[in-house]
């Protein structure tokens, strides 16, 4: 009986720890994934193939100038460094707004990012251009189904994009206004308006002993006017207020939106580059002798600083309507350039940085299940103005009672959707089983690290509590 009892109680004891820690293993694991089934199902958004950016952006030349400015490096910069895709440049045909493609790619590619702006009229005015940026919009929207543009304007075409959000208050659908050397209060360049319109006048009636001098002025003017005429409708709006220019009294005191990231870059304009072998003094004397006879001075012309636009003209947060209300400083902010004029939008990549340099945005992370409910999942959303390949997500959990893990987010993982409300961002999906060492039935703080191809890098942090 011993011998054979003792061996059976033995075994019954073997058999029920072994049942025991079965048992604790079975309802351990239930217990480790119990709290998957309170999760919230994640809520429906629809992946983005229209760009690779939250907002397509909208290049603006200047005054005189055409689309093709931006071509040599801007577009080259966007296309080979950032991977955006040129959507075409938007201009009128036979009266109608259109899309120009550009290549192959922009008429077969789904993606559209970027676009270049071919204003009719290169030296029309401001009203004129702010007209056919109204047209031109809807055919972005409808190509990119984004809900917002960045616009970037360099001299004129950054006064004419602040003009349409004067107009637009309500309906901008602007995320981003950049303005580059754009003259928000005028340019004392364009009293050239004045002077030429009275010098002509002038001269039809002018004495045999002054008609000379001013038929000199005419000729000086005609030298420097290039392919801008200086009574052109343009100019004419380029005054300055205390020059007597009225559309820049208006729009400087007019009401902005104040739901937009205002961005001035300031810096040298170098219009006078056809004078540059020309003495300023005798270039002054001989105006001052042609402008005296009519009762105007040339001093201005020759302003210490940039020549044509004062860097407190350039900058938007100067203009009276942000100086009237401090809190109206916050929106806007100011990066400076040694130089910024023609030759330098052209030939530099340090702009066409600027347009997408930003710190990622943390928009917010949550825990959700899978419709099954046995698969739990957190997203991580964020905003950048670059594309998510060009973003890092990583993670550290620190769980209670735990080693902290690390994960670095695959990149297959992060991509760009649109929101029920319309709203564009990236997310990061992270499976809590690929968290490897942490038992998700506790609490836990989780670390989110954003960084960008810029170097630019937030962070924060989610806690995590079960419910069981």
């Amino acid at each position: 009986m011993r011998n054979t009892f003792f061996p059976s109680l033995r075994l019954f004891t073997a058999l029920c720890l072994v049942c025991g820690i079965a048992s604790v293993t079975f309802w351990g694991c239930a217990s480790n994934t119990a709290y998957i089934k309170n999760l919230p199902e994640a809520p429906a958004t629809e992946r983005m193939t229209t760009t690779h950016i939250p907002y397509p952006i909208l290049l603006l030349h200047g005054l005189g100038q055409k689309a093709a400015v931006w071509d040599a490096y801007a577009v080259k910069y966007y296309e080979q460094e950032i991977g955006l895709v040129h959507g075409g440049v938007l201009r009128k045909v036979n009266g109608k707004a259109s899309i120009d493609a550009v290549s192959q790619l922009s008429k077969q590619s789904s993606y559209a990012d970027f676009f270049t702006v071919a204003f009719s009229n290169p030296v029309d005015s401001i009203g004129a251009w702010e007209r056919e940026l109204e047209e031109f919009l809807p055919l972005v929207f409808q190509r990119t189904k984004a809900e917002k543009v960045i616009l970037i304007g360099y001299s004129m075409g950054g006064v004419t994009a602040r003009y349409y959000l004067t107009k637009h208050l309500k309906d901008h659908r602007t995320e981003r206004i950049i303005t580059i050397g754009s003259p928000h209060q005028g340019s004392p360049y364009a009293r050239v308006w004045q002077w030429k319109t009275a010098l002509v006048e002038k001269s039809k009636d002018a004495g045999f002993m002054v008609k000379p001098l001013l038929d000199k002025g005419l000729e000086f003017l005609a030298s420097i006017e290039n392919d801008v005429p200086a009574d052109s409708p343009a100019i004419r709006d380029l005054q300055r207020p205390e020059d007597g220019g009225e559309f820049m009294r208006r729009t400087g005191t007019a009401a902005h939106p104040l739901d937009v990231d205002y961005i001035s870059v300031v810096g040298k304009v170098e219009l006078w580059k056809e004078t540059k072998n020309l003495s300023k003094t005798a270039a002054m004397d001989m105006l001052r002798r042609a402008l005296g006879a009519i009762g105007f001075g040339v001093e201005a012309m020759f302003e210490p600083g940039d020549g044509v636009v004062s860097a407190s003209s350039q900058t938007m947060s100067e203009l009276p309507w942000f100086q009237a209300d401090k809190n109206r400083q916050k929106i806007s902010r100011t990066v400076t350039l040694t130089s910024v004029h023609e030759d330098h939008l052209k030939q530099s990549t340090e702009i066409q940085r600027i347009t997408l340099e930003d710190k990622p945005e943390f928009k917010g992370a949550e825990f959700y299940r899978n419709a099954e409910g046995n698969t739990g999942r957190m997203i991580i959303e964020f905003v950048d103005y670059l594309p998510p390949a060009k973003c890092s997500v990583e993670i550290i959990v620190t769980p209670q009672n735990g080693t902290k893990q690390r994960l670095s987010v695959p990149q297959s993982n992060v991509v760009l959707v649109k929101k029920t409300n319309g709203t564009v961002v990236a997310q990061a999906t992270v499976q809590l089983s690929q968290v490897v060492g942490v038992d998700w039935s506790r609490q836990a703080e989780v670390e989110i690290i954003l960084k960008n191809t810029f170097g630019n890098e937030t962070r924060t942090t989610k806690a995590w509590m079960p419910r069981m």
